[in-house]
């Protein structure tokens, strides 16, 4: 039994920091204009492999992948999300960052997603 929490069409939204794997670090919803707070169990499962459940997902993990491979701190780019029922055009702005720990550096991608 799956305890994540997908997103779905109706729920799309969002704000993701993924390390460059794709595992979640931080996460938040918007649903219209207001931010949510994700369920717990988000954190630390990979985005494309357990969160995102959408048709196409390969191919917006290519992007992903893409972007931390290139040299690029910021990607914008429409992207359509495709579910059984409809496609939801968003609008996905890929953002470079690196967090310094305790002898450690972490390259992060926030990942947001709007409607457009």
């Amino acid at each position: 039994m799956n305890l994540v929490p997908v997103l779905s069409a109706k729920d799309l939204g969002g704000l993701f920091e993924l390390d460059t794997e794709g595992t979640v670090v931080y996460s938040r919803l918007r649903k219209n204009k207001d931010w949510y707070e994700t369920e717990p169990g988000v954190v630390g499962c990979n985005f494309f492999d357990e969160i995102a459940q959408f048709e196409n997902v390969e191919d917006f993990r290519r992007r992903f992948r893409y972007f931390v491979k290139g040299q690029n701190t910021i990607e914008n780019f429409n992207f359509d999300f495709r579910f059984q029922e409809n496609a939801v055009p968003m609008r996905v702005m890929l953002v470079r960052v690196s967090e310094n720990g305790q002898n450690e550096r972490s390259d992060l991608v926030i990942v947001d997603i709007r409607k457009i």
